[in-house]
């Protein structure tokens, strides 16, 4: 079974340390990230890569992982959250017309 992280060419796109030229980050922070929080199966080939990357890749990815709160691990409760912000919403019941504005 092939790694959800790995190209075509077999290169690891999760590779790379900001300001290093002899390993240059393969993919932008934002692109990872999106992945990450919409993609199951990157996330899971994520939580398998990372513990044998090198430890600056590591620190990277985990900071990054960590910095914004995406890394979801069940996709039913990112799901959960969502429905429960959207049922947590004000309802305005005042005024004149009884809030149908």
């Amino acid at each position: 079974m092939g790694e959800w992280w790995f190209n075509d060419t077999g290169d690891n796109l999760l590779k790379g340390v900001e300001d290093d030229d002899t390993n240059p980050i393969r993919l932008p922070d934002d692109v990872l990230l999106d992945f990450l929080a919409r993609i199951p199966a990157a996330r899971a080939s994520f939580d398998r890569l990372v513990p044998n990357m090198l430890v600056d890749e590591q620190t990277r990815l985990n900071t990054l992982a960590i910095s914004v709160q995406l890394m979801v691990t069940d996709p039913v409760d990112a799901s959960d959250r969502f429905q429960h912000s959207q049922n947590t919403v004000g309802i305005h019941t005042t005024g004149p017309r009884g809030g149908m504005r």
